[in-house]
């Protein structure tokens, strides 16, 4: 099924993750937490990583979210493709995330460990919640 962004935006640059969540209106298709980042000079495989151990933390509670990872494609100055991927700005697209995602505590240590390898793998650009539509 061929899906629309209904984009919403419900927080910009430097929001935090768990704010996200908090007062979403209701959606009539589903909730996608888009985040870019910059990822730390050499830090891309380490971000990979906390893209997967994310997932894996979603995954080991039989949960349905999907994390994407996504690098942006370069452009010269003067706007042409430059066949490159760019090594610092990255996209991860948070899929299947219910309204209202299930709680996590701050002493889960495997929550701990992949928020700690995004933080030391990137900085946080801009996070955006969307509903996802038909169009």
């Amino acid at each position: 099924m061929k899906l629309t962004l209904a984009l919403s935006l419900i927080l910009a640059a430097t929001a935090a993750s768990s704010a996200l969540a908090a007062h979403l209106p209701d959606c009539a298709g589903d909730y996608a937490v888009i985040r870019t980042s910059t990822v730390k000079p050499g830090k891309l495989d380490e971000f990979r990583k906390a893209v997967r151990d994310n997932q894996a933390w979603y995954a080991s509670r039989g949960l349905p979210d999907r994390i994407l990872f996504g690098q942006a494609a370069e452009r010269d100055a003067q706007g042409a493709p430059t066949g490159a991927f760019s090594p610092n700005m990255v996209t991860t697209i948070h899929t299947n995330r219910p309204p209202n995602p299930p709680a996590h505590t701050e002493d889960d240590p495997q929550w701990k460990a992949f928020v700690a390898e995004y933080e030391a793998s990137s900085d946080l650009t801009n996070a955006a919640a969307v509903c996802l539509t038909a169009p």
